[in-house]
């Protein structure tokens, strides 16, 4: 087998166990033990752990000596603690994204994952909206062209998701959507300030509204 399938096998198995456990279908604290996937899944043991050893990086997966590694049990400060990180990475990221516009660089990438999650706002399932404005983020960390940015974001990424994949209902789907608006036209006219202070105020405005949704489900 070529590297590049061994690439492919092992993207397959890591998207579908981050499915699994986005789905919670695998749970809280559910061990993996890489026999099992391997089986399920069709595949040897090599890639299973690869991909483990990813979905541990993005925060889905812990491992401890002796028990190996299971889904993280998530808890409420935890989600503090997201949205602490949150403030401190997207703002600078919408700041870097807006001076980078500013200089020339395209922002079509930007503009067009807005338009795709607004086409889905009146008539897509919840998932579908919540990954089309998940990839508004992604094209704004993109455009702000950090490299260490963006490694340091992708826990932060996977756990965001994850924790919307927990919860039913979101924030008012319409605000965020206006709130994206008003982020990216920020970003596109090279507004630095304009765009940090408004990814500020968006993700500190969904710091309360996810902790009441996620209450009843996950402990303190």
């Amino acid at each position: 087998m070529t590297s590049t399938a061994d690439d492919s096998v092992t993207q397959r198995i890591y998207a579908e166990i981050r499915a699994r456990i986005i789905s919670g279908e695998l749970p809280f604290g559910e061990r993996l033990r890489e026999r099992d996937l391997a089986d399920e899944l069709d595949a040897s043991r090599v890639p299973v752990r690869e991909a483990i050893v990813r979905l541990e990086a993005e925060g889905f997966v812990e491992t401890a000596p002796r028990r190996g590694a299971s889904v993280v049990r998530l808890s409420l400060a935890d989600v503090q603690e997201l949205y602490d990180v949150r403030l401190a990475l997207e703002v600078q990221a919408a700041r870097l994204a807006a001076r980078r516009a500013a200089s020339g660089e395209p922002t079509t990438s930007m503009t067009e994952a807005l338009a795709a999650a607004d086409r889905l706002l009146a008539t897509g399932p919840d998932a579908a909206i919540a990954e089309a404005n998940a990839a508004v983020h992604d094209e704004i960390l993109r455009l702000a062209g950090n490299s260490l940015l963006s490694s340091m974001m992708r826990p932060v990424v996977g756990r965001d998701r994850w924790i919307f994949g927990i919860i039913s209902t979101q924030r008012n789907a319409f605000q965020t959507c206006r709130e994206h608006h008003q982020l990216c036209d920020a970003i596109a006219c090279g507004d630095a300030e304009l765009a940090g202070a408004i990814a500020y105020a968006h993700i500190e405005g969904g710091r309360h509204p996810t902790l009441e949704a996620l209450r009843s489900v996950l402990p303190e």
